[in-house]
């Protein structure tokens, strides 16, 4: 049996135009049991399956996002003659399975679906398959007949190992050599808070839950999912649940012997890291981090000799503000020095971040955003425009936060538009209106990138180590700081620098607000 397993996270309709050099977790996790049970795959993005050659395969795998069902449709029809099996994200819309021309799907926590699969032949023959393997998805006749809804054990999630083996099939765009790779360390959210827009509030003052008078619950009596409003994360995966610190150390040593230089923590929000819940909700702020927990695992990374020495870079993705105590920023910056930290904000209006679902307040977010940026940690800073709920006043108070953040030296301020996930509370609400159409959202991410350039400004006549890829644009060779950072236009570079080789660069002009020209200065042996 030959497999292709394709990697459309974040293709749109059949190519990256963000996230470039990212290389996600789910993929090398499906490739793991792929070889636990001896089966031949290759894995590829859904760029490189679309523009190379068809080749015949039995059984297409195609892990993506709600975002990514055109990919996702394209492939299928590209091969038809195989068996065709969705997962990731996009399968919170169970109907996606049959509208895409897919055999069968696996919804949430896949892994052990996925095994069963395996063990009742169902990649060869999916009409074998039967509707009690928890998660599966089947397409009868058009028609979606789903199996019982299951979330992994903390024990199961430890029990399946991504495959490490499998980065080296990155050779294209993204390259492994260049990428940054998620490592999962932490899956779940904490917050099982329901926002207030889609909730009836006289049952809201009898239950009380979201309100502070009793813990959060698991199921809510409205029906409404946990979490941020826009999230699915939670509703999905349910509470945190953490990898075993030597199941994670052992990714990454292997990772960096196969030659990735850049690994990134990832979860959730990695400051739930420890605080672990099997079989019921919890407060996403109370208790705080479990720093004995998160002290551990970064001791165990940075102890790394690769990583101790500077030859890796090491960065984290994502955390809640609530998180991101005093002794939080202290234990990051100690371990992490010069790393990046990835948090949520989203709206700079307490009221509207009520509505939300939001976990905390927007003050207190910025409250210890602040803090974190002032203590010297590299922040990045996420907003969203176009949320239910906004208003110019909303949008006003957003952008009054941001300035405050960057005078506090916030680095990077990235906006997305909001955009309704299946299985999250506003799955059934109209998508965020586009920044030219609507004068709020605009003042958002206009501030944003007005932001963002002028802090790339300030970085002109520096000096950056990069990491050089094999892409060209506008004729200058495209590379990416080590330790993050906007990409880089480098001219100059020799032709004898190849994929996955460092150097330093001279930054000299701004690109736009995402990108600056730079010139080659040597390249690091």
């Amino acid at each position: 049996m030959k497999v292709l397993l394709v990697d459309a996270l974040a293709s749109g309709s059949g190519r990256r135009r963000s996230s470039i050099d990212v290389i996600g977790a789910g993929p090398r996790q499906i490739a793991g049991i792929l070889e636990t049970f001896g089966i031949e795959y290759r894995l590829v993005t859904a760029e490189d399956a679309l523009i190379s050659k068809a080749r015949e395969f039995d059984v297409l795998m195609v892990s993506a996002m709600t975002m990514d069902a055109p990919a996702a449709r394209r492939l299928a029809a590209r091969h038809r003659r195989a068996v065709k099996v969705l997962g990731g994200p996009i399968t919170n819309d169970p109907t996606v399975v049959s509208r895409l021309g897919y055999d069968f799907g696996i919804w949430g926590e896949g892994e052990a679906a996925l095994a069963r699969v395996i063990e009742a032949s169902g990649l060869s023959e999916p009409s074998r398959l039967t509707p009690d393997i928890p998660n599966l998805l089947l397409n009868r006749g058009g028609r979606v007949v789903a199996g019982p809804r299951r979330r992994l054990t903390p024990g199961e999630f430890n029990s399946f190992s991504p495959s490490t083996e499998a980065v080296r099939h990155y050779r294209s765009r993204p390259h492994y050599r260049y990428a940054r790779v998620y490592v999962e360390v932490e899956r779940g959210c904490s917050n099982f808070i329901r926002p207030a827009l889609t909730a009836d509030r006289k049952i809201c003052d009898v239950c009380g839950a979201c309100l502070g008078s009793r813990p959060p619950l698991e199921v809510c009596p409205q029906g409404i999912p946990p979490g941020c409003g826009y999230c699915s994360i939670p509703a999905t995966y349910g509470a945190p649940k953490s990898k075993d610190i030597s199941n994670v150390v052992r990714e990454v040593e292997s990772l960096i012997a196969l030659g990735a230089q850049r690994i990134i923590l990832s979860g959730a929000d990695f400051l739930d890291y420890g605080r672990d819940r099997e079989g019921g909700a919890l407060h996403p702020c109370e208790p705080g981090p479990n720093l004995g927990a998160v002290e551990d695992l970064l001791r165990s990374i940075a102890s790394i000799p690769q990583v101790r020495d500077g030859e890796v870079y090491v960065g984290i993705e994502n955390v809640k503000p609530c998180l991101l105590t005093d002794e939080a920023v202290s234990l990051l910056s100690h371990y992490l020095p010069n790393s990046v930290v990835h948090v949520g904000i989203e709206t700079g209006d307490d009221s509207h971040a009520r509505i939300l679902g939001r976990p905390c307040s927007s003050t207190l977010a910025e409250e210890r955003v602040k803090a974190a940026a002032e203590a010297g940690l590299r922040v990045y800073a996420y907003f969203i425009h176009g949320l239910p709920g906004q208003s110019m006043a909303t949008a006003r108070a957003t952008v009054e936060m941001m300035e405050r953040l960057y005078r506090a030296g916030v680095e990077k301020f990235t906006v997305y538009r909001f955009k309704p996930l299946p299985g999250s509370a506003f799955e059934s609400l109209q998508p965020g209106p586009p920044a030219r159409e609507d004068r709020a959202s605009a003042l958002i991410e206009s501030t944003a990138r007005r932001l963002n350039v002028a802090r790339k400004r300030g970085m002109m006549g520096k000096r950056l180590e990069v990491i050089f890829s094999s892409n060209f644009h506008r004729g200058a060779r495209v590379a990416y700081p080590i330790r993050e950072g906007p990409t880089c236009l480098v001219k100059g570079a020799p032709k004898s620098v190849r994929v996955g080789d460092r150097g330093c660069v001279l930054v000299t002009g701004l690109v736009s607000d995402r990108a600056l020209l730079a010139e080659f200065l040597n390249k690091k042996t």
